[in-house]
């Protein structure tokens, strides 16, 4: 289960929002010609500051009490509580694991297409 969670936030986090590039309608936007390029790198800078790693632990930590109950319960009907609750425990930390990365990340976005509109981009998405 360690490795599945491994793998899990490895893909996760892999997708870091620094690749992000939201996109701009140049007619509309008022910021000067020439700029994108490092006011995106200031902004995906920015972006970097946003913890993911806070919110993918504690999310970790919380599917996995839950997942422990979930399968305890489904391992207790079985006859095996132990290994429900070992499994239960596994899956849902990483889904938790996952679920915090991915809430990581659409702040990272967030913050960038922020900061873009504060340099005055139009952005779209």
């Amino acid at each position: 289960m360690k490795k599945i969670a491994a793998v899990v936030t490895a893909l996760t986090l892999a997708g870091c929002a620094t690749g992000y590039r939201p996109v701009i309608d140049p007619a509309t936007s008022r910021a000067p010609q020439g700029y994108y390029e490092s006011d995106l790198a200031y902004c995906q800078n920015l972006a970097d500051q946003v913890p993911t790693a806070n919110e993918a632990a504690s999310n970790g930590l919380a599917g996995a009490a839950l997942g422990a109950i979930a399968g305890g319960i489904a391992g207790s009907f079985s006859g095996d509580f132990g290994k429900g609750l070992a499994a239960g425990a596994g899956i849902g930390a990483a889904a938790g694991v996952a679920r915090g990365g991915l809430t990581a990340e659409e702040e990272k976005r967030r913050v960038i297409d922020n900061c873009m509109r504060n340099r005055g981009y139009s952005v779209l998405n």
